[in-house]
């Protein structure tokens, strides 16, 4: 059983709807310690801008982002389903918005509403970094040891600095939302059945292509863990220190609020 005494030390950010940034952390963490699957799909600045039809352009972002032009066909398949992964209900399946503190609470209650998801089923979308990325990297991570871990990132990514073992890697370039959908979930979908995957944890880095690939497996095989990750490895993973909690600025000491 997970002992929490540690965490429950810690001082505790009351929020406003009677949500806790450090409390929901410590409810993921419980979760993955005892094993239970279940899968949580991650919506920030990037994925509105693509979810109400703006035009995006982060190719040249780090190692290369995505690319979103409204009214492009393929671009269009994928905002679809975009919206069907916001808006996807199960019962083990769970949705970070950005909040109010981070994107206003007009975006806020806009993707809130567009999810459609029940406020239980909500959480944040930065669940694992600022105020809570110390928390995460030292009660959170030490238990990915004990599953068997699958981890989709980035081609350039280099797994010999993480702390735990990856069982297999599967790899995305750039744009991959829509470049490397239809391959990645065909590969992604033959290894769990050729290998009978279950009770793993599949680590995703992805960027957009994470919150697609999370809802279709949470569909087709749901007793595995999807967990869309982002950014949170990628000094371990040899990608650089691609964002400012990573680098120690202050939003390390921010802790997000609920509406």
């Amino acid at each position: 059983m997970f002992n929490f005494l540690n965490l429950l030390k810690a001082k505790l950010v009351s929020s406003r709807g009677g949500k806790n940034f450090a409390e929901d952390l410590m409810r993921f963490t419980r979760w993955i310690a005892e094993g239970k699957n279940f899968s949580l799909s991650r919506f920030n600045d990037g994925e509105m801008m693509i979810i109400n039809g703006r035009f995006t352009d982060l190719a040249n972002k780090h190692h290369g982002e995505h690319t979103y032009t409204p009214e492009n066909e393929q671009d269009e398949r994928q905002r679809y389903l975009l919206h069907k992964s916001l808006a996807h209900q199960a019962e083990n399946y769970y949705v970070g918005i950005a909040c109010p503190c981070c994107v206003g609470k007009e975006m806020f209650y806009g993707l809130k509403e567009q999810s459609k998801q029940p406020e239980t089923h909500l959480t944040w979308a930065n669940i694992f970094v600022n105020s809570n990325f110390p928390r995460f990297k030292k009660h959170t991570v030490p238990h990915f040891s004990n599953r068997r871990v699958i981890l989709i990132a980035n081609k350039a990514a280099d797994t010999d600095g993480l702390p735990f073992k990856v069982e297999t890697t599967f790899s995305v370039g750039s744009n991959a939302w829509v470049q490397d959908y239809d391959r990645l979930l065909g590969e992604l979908t033959q290894h769990i059945k050729q290998h009978k995957v279950e009770n793993a944890l599949f680590l995703f880095s992805t960027g957009v292509l994470s919150n697609i690939l999370i809802y279709e497996l949470n569909k087709l095989f749901p007793n595995n863990t999807y967990l869309d990750m982002g950014s949170v490895f990628d000094v371990e993973l040899g990608l650089g220190k691609t964002r400012g909690y990573l680098r120690k600025g202050k939003r390390l000491r921010q802790t997000c609020v609920w509406g």
